[in-house]
């Protein structure tokens, strides 16, 4: 959605700015009354938020990552932890017992 225009409301508790885009698709944001916000911050302060709210807390979260990137990913790791992914064989070995009688 490519944002056309940008509105702020004043109101009892703060601001509420709002992004419109094309039609009437519009995103809004309502800022909380501060001694530091301001009409002319408002707009700023809304557009940080609106940015961290797009971004994942930690920059390495699965939603923020391509299907494709996840699924080379999932591939890399089961490469990684091969044999332990594989089911364990079950084998015996015997060594012979040196017969204590030999050689007397």
């Amino acid at each position: 959605m490519a944002l056309s225009d940008i509105t702020v409301y004043q109101t009892e508790d703060g601001f509420v700015v709002e992004f419109g885009g094309e039609g009437e698709d519009s995103i809004a944001v309502t800022l909380r009354s501060a001694p530091e916000l301001t009409l002319e911050n408002a707009v700023a302060r809304a557009k940080v938020l609106l940015a961290a709210a797009i971004e994942p807390a930690h920059g390495d979260g699965a939603r923020s990552k391509d299907p494709a990137l996840l699924e080379e990913e999932l591939e890399e790791g089961l490469e990684d932890s091969f044999p332990a992914s594989d089911p364990v064989s079950v084998t015996s070995s015997s060594i012979p017992m040196r017969d204590p009688n030999a050689g007397r």
